[in-house]
């Protein structure tokens, strides 16, 4: 697992790690000037690799916090947008079973008769000229006139 690691680690990584070897190790997270340093040589490697903004004490404080302060943290923003997912697939898989189910019941229903086709109801809504025909020819034929 270790090695895989180290396989995926970039160039640029690995030269910013070096650096970081020649300035004294860990004792880089106390020297400011260091770490400005590292930021320029970091920015100049990767320009695409963020904003090119570099806040000193907002890393500085990352680096000093409790690490399980800060897994706490992180977990509990985790839970949140997990709990958020969650329910989204629940909504979406409620949704799927209600859409099955309808059909399935459509299939069962179905029958020959959904295949009939009525000649003297229209499938359109008629003209208003032909409900005054049709009810005219029905009129006259039962001896009345409207």
């Amino acid at each position: 697992m270790l090695q895989m690691f180290q396989k995926l680690v970039t160039p640029e990584q690995k030269k910013l790690a070096d650096l970081v070897q020649e300035k004294g190790g860990n004792a880089v997270l106390d020297d400011e000037q260091a770490m400005k340093e590292l930021a320029a040589v970091e920015a100049s490697l990767s320009p695409a690799s963020g904003s090119g903004r570099f806040d000193l004490a907002e890393i500085q404080h990352e680096i000093s916090d409790d690490p399980t302060r800060a897994i706490e943290k992180n977990a509990e923003f985790f839970n949140r947008k997990f709990d958020i997912q969650r329910r989204q697939i629940e909504e979406d898989v409620a949704r799927a079973v209600r859409r099955e189910g309808d059909r399935i019941i459509d299939a069962v229903t179905a029958g020959p008769h959904d295949r009939i086709v009525d000649p003297v109801r229209p499938v359109t809504p008629p003209h208003p000229d032909q409900r005054f025909i049709s009810v005219y020819r029905i009129s006259t034929r039962s001896g009345r006139i409207w």
